[in-house]
């Protein structure tokens, strides 16, 4: 089993934030979230188009649900014929709210709307969606509503649109002769878990993206070789909501235990330069980079480091933490 349990993401929008309890309720909001087991993110503006793509974007598009509160901006007046201005009693609606609301549009993420009373009619989103919506006059009652309608939706915290790559201290086998008489090899396994908790991910493929070499900072990149499902033939599986499939990820010789020999799909492979090209010689330290695809999920690309020694037991195998994996 996987070392923890996944957590959903929520993208938590208040707008543009310029007032200062518009910032103090997005992180009640988040507290709240965190109090549940979700991981939460407070949407920022972003000033430039660059990073509302990487920033905003990026990260309501992986994120597994979405909290918009949709705040009201300054009070609205028109001009009377005698020059003064009229006090419609309205307010503007966010701009920012109205992006966010576009943007999650187009995917299929569960949301919770949330508007305060007094945003013109034209510029309330809630005029745009055959869904409940929740509306406030109290600002400082906004978090507790939140977490009473999260709970009213019964929202799952442990769960993520995603695939992730694990290995632990037991993920390898011993494999014997074929005079069982004597151990041949011993692979290593990476772990790939659908952590979705009702969709299936198909067409799963997994490859070696990338090698460091640690003492030089080299980098070897490799063309793309399907690697091989641990007890089957096919390049490609099927993986179902919160379950995992094993992928060899290398093996090494147990009269060779310097040189890892990386777990491409022989069975479909017919050029022989491949599988000396996918190998690896010690000793040495090496972060290896992997990337499994599916065809229903994001792409997961994760990092390992590798130590390989002068003896099996000196094989060290074990994901690199993010600090690490970005250098």
């Amino acid at each position: 089993m996987m070392n923890s349990s996944p957590q959903a993401r929520v993208f938590i929008s208040c707008g543009p934030q310029k007032a200062t309890d518009e910032i103090e309720i997005a992180h009640k909001i988040a507290e709240k979230l965190r109090e549940k087991g979700f991981e939460p993110y407070i949407g920022q503006e972003d000033g430039t188009l660059k990073g509302l793509k990487e920033n905003t974007l990026k990260r309501l598009g992986e994120s597994e649900y979405l909290i918009l509160v949709h705040f009201r901006n300054e009070r609205m007046y028109k001009p009377r014929e005698d020059g003064t201005m009229l006090d419609t009693g309205k307010h503007r609606g966010s701009m920012l709210s109205n992006e966010v609301f576009a943007a999650s549009a187009s995917r299929d993420v569960d949301f919770l709307l949330f508007e305060e009373k007094g945003i013109k009619e034209e510029e309330r989103i809630s005029r745009l969606v055959e869904v409940d919506f929740v509306e406030f006059a109290d600002r400082h009652g906004v978090s507790d509503l939140v977490a009473e309608k999260v709970e009213e939706k019964k929202w799952n915290p442990k769960w993520r649109n995603e695939l992730t790559l694990e290995t632990g201290k037991k993920d390898f086998e011993d494999t014997p002769h074929i005079s069982m008489q004597e151990k041949s090899f011993r692979y290593y396994y990476i772990r790939a878990k659908n952590c979705h908790h009702d969709k299936i991910a198909y067409q799963c493929a997994t490859y070696l993206e990338k090698v460091k070499i640690l003492s030089t900072g080299e980098e070897r990149e490799f063309d793309l070789m399907e690697f091989k499902w641990k007890g089957i033939t096919t390049e490609r599986v099927v993986i179902p909501p919160m379950r995992e499939r094993a992928f060899d990820a290398f093996r090494l010789r147990y009269d060779s235990p310097s040189v890892a020999y990386f777990g491409i799909n022989q069975l479909i492979i017919d050029y022989t330069g491949y599988l000396a090209k996918y190998s690896l010689a010690g000793p040495g330290d090496f972060e290896v980079t992997f990337i499994v695809f599916s065809e229903n999920f994001p792409p997961t690309r994760e990092t390992f480091k590798l130590h390989i020694g002068t003896k099996l037991d000196d094989i060290e195998f074990a994901k690199a933490s993010r600090e690490e994996a970005s250098t």
